[in-house]
């Protein structure tokens, strides 16, 4: 199966993103290897795992890219504005690169702007929803046990946030969160792609917590009341 060009701009622009200031991280190497694991074929893989690891073979691959249709523009872009915040904070370099990528798009500087403020609310949501649930399920209404809290902590630091507010989250550790029906209303208020995303990053540390069986209780508790119906098919124990 061919790779689609809106999966090529997001691979290539996410590298260059991560490739910006001259060093690829652990955690901005993980993500592209997450992406490549998510969108590529098989067949591949291996040419595209090789690849995001090069920046001079990633720009070529920008220089000789289609412009991809104007309805796509956006989600490109947030791609690589999200991966601009992998390693926990955004520098001068990423963002120049985030602004010449939308200039080349068409993109204004005034529509960008305002696209960056939108992009960073929802990030802001999203991660404090993301750590709410998790501590929701892992713990109930108590604190989270010992052998749970590393696995929340590791995931915190992967939240699309900045590093001043993972420390804020990692804090729900011990201060867990009691109203699990505005948790569940506030994931049903988000699109069902950002719901599915938000129950995938906390199923793997329901799948290892010390109390599996109420752990996974609260979990499908939780989404059947967010509207997901079906969240025991999409991550069956």
């Amino acid at each position: 199966m061919p790779v689609s060009l809106e999966t090529e701009w997001v691979l290539i622009v996410c590298g260059l993103i991560a490739h910006a200031d001259g060093v690829l991280d652990g955690a901005e190497a993980e993500r592209l290897m997450a992406m490549v694991d998510d969108r590529i074929p098989e067949d591949d893989y291996t040419e595209w795992l090789s690849a995001i690891g090069n920046k001079a073979e990633l720009e070529a691959r920008y220089a000789a890219l289609a412009d991809p249709p104007t309805d796509q523009h956006r989600a490109i872009l947030e791609e690589a504005w999200t991966m601009a915040m992998v390693d926990g904070s955004r520098n001068t370099d990423e963002l120049v690169v985030l602004t010449r990528i939308a200039e080349r798009l068409g993109v204004e500087p005034m529509q960008l702007e305002f696209w960056r403020e939108a992009w960073t609310r929802n990030e802001q949501e999203f991660a404090n929803a993301v750590a709410t649930l998790a501590v929701a399920v892992l713990g109930g209404d108590a604190a989270l046990y010992e052998d749970d809290v590393s696995a929340f902590l590791d995931m915190v630091e992967r939240l699309p946030t900045s590093q001043e507010e993972r420390e804020r989250l990692a804090g729900f550790a011990s201060a867990p969160a009691h109203d699990t029906g505005a948790l569940a209303r506030t994931l049903a208020g988000m699109p069902r792609s950002r719901r599915i995303q938000s129950f995938a990053v906390v199923a793997p540390l329901v799948s290892s917590s010390v109390v599996f069986e109420q752990a996974r209780a609260r979990f499908v508790e939780i989404g059947r009341a967010a509207g997901l119906i079906d969240i025991e098919a999409l991550y069956p124990a």
